[in-house]
């Protein structure tokens, strides 16, 4: 995978932290997002995605973000990160 934008990434970082609850250190490229930030994407995708549109001025798709982090066995912050930075690219 690409670097990730700084920008990009430490705006998302804090979004996450603000909708889990886990300390900003927690929030890695690596870190799995159900695994080690609990999130349930079947739950908890609509807020995420709605306060990333709002956040960054896009409109991503639910449907889109979920088919692209649940197609790997491992939904990274890094990935999300970089359909974010896809997203906003074209914006």
């Amino acid at each position: 995978m690409k670097n990730i934008d700084p920008e990009i990434f430490n705006r998302l970082r804090q979004l996450l932290t603000d909708i889990t609850g886990n300390n900003i250190e927690e929030v890695v490229p690596d870190a799995d997002l159900e695994e080690d930030l609990g999130l349930d994407l079947e739950l908890d995708l609509n807020r995420l995605v709605d306060r990333i549109n709002k956040e960054f001025a896009i409109e991503l798709s639910e449907k889109t973000v979920y088919q692209e982090l649940t197609q790997e066995a491992h939904a990274s912050v890094a990935e999300l990160a970089k359909l974010v930075y896809d997203e906003y690219e074209l914006g």
